[in-house]
C-alpha cells in the first residue's frame, strides 16, 4: 500500500549527490516537472517495498506453515467450488 502525503505535510530536507551528466539531462525539463515531488513518490514507493519484504521475512515461518495448511486440506468453501 503506497502511502501518499498531502502537500500540507510538514516537509523535511535531503541532500542528494546525482550524477552531472543525469543533472545536465533533467535541466531542460526543470520548469515542467516537480523533481521533490517525483523523488518523495520513488521514496514511498521503495519503503513500501522494503517494509512489505521486511514484513514477508519476519513472517516467512507463518506463511509456509499457512501454506503447508492449505495443502493438506484444501482451501475453505472447495467442496463448493466458490474458491
Amino acid at each position: 500500500m503506497q502511502t501518499h502525503y498531502p502537500s500540507a505535510v510538514k516537509k523535511g530536507r535531503l541532500s542528494l549527490s546525482i550524477d552531472q551528466g543525469l543533472l545536465d539531462r533533467l535541466e531542460p525539463y526543470k520548469q515542467q516537472v516537480n523533481f521533490s515531488a517525483q523523488a518523495e513518490q520513488l521514496l514511498a514507493r521503495m519503503l513500501d517495498q522494503l517494509e512489505n519484504r521486511s514484513w514477508a521475512e519476519r513472517n516467512a515461518d507463518a506463511l509456509e506453515a499457512h501454506g503447508k495448511s492449505i495443502a493438506q486440506t484444501g482451501l475453505a468453501g472447495a467442496e463448493f467450488d466458490r474458491v
